[in-house]
């Protein structure tokens, strides 16, 4: 394939992903050589088509090359440890979270990657409201508060739950 046919192929793909047409863009993706790229945004862009077409194997392989390319980039081991959760791999998404972690020790987005590991696993009620409990420390996001009062409500904790409820409403 020459320069002019991968752009070509390169521009179509990132159009077909604004669209959320993920399947044809997966299905151009199929043909191109991605080892000679070296675009970590684009590389990027189709693992997220991969993904989004439920080809997590793809979608990963993808990611592992644009990390490669920009080893600094910390949102390709976060993407890494939510893939490897997909598949069911929780050793591999154990090992990329030591990783993310390593890198950036501070990220309150850990604390997220660790509860959706822990979930996936099905650890306890207890140890997952741990986890969530310390992500709200830091960060207090609408997504992650109402799965704290799931979980209070699931646990019996009606009063803990109707108060995160109250401060949800409260802030958003």
């Amino acid at each position: 394939m020459d320069k002019y046919e991968y752009t070509i192929k390169s521009e179509k793909i990132k159009k077909l992903v604004e669209r959320r047409d993920y399947e044809t863009a997966a299905k151009i993706a199929d043909t191109i050589d991605w080892e000679r790229v070296k675009n970590a945004k684009l590389l990027s862009t189709v693992s997220q088509a991969y993904e989004k077409a439920g080809r997590y194997e793809e979608a990963k392989d993808m990611l592992l090359m644009a990390y490669e390319r920009a080893p600094v980039g910390r949102r390709f081991l976060s993407k890494l440890t939510e893939l490897a959760v997909k598949q069911g791999n929780f050793e591999e998404a154990e090992d990329y979270l030591k990783e993310f972690t390593a890198a950036s020790p501070q990220d309150p987005s850990r604390l997220v990657l660790l509860y959706e590991i822990a979930k996936a696993k099905g650890e306890s009620i207890d140890r997952l409201t741990m986890i969530l409990e310390a992500y709200q420390k830091r960060e207090f996001e609408e997504k992650w508060s109402y799965e704290l009062a799931e979980l209070y409500f699931r646990a019996g904790k009606t009063d803990a739950c109707v108060k995160l409820c109250d401060e949800i409403v409260l802030w958003f």
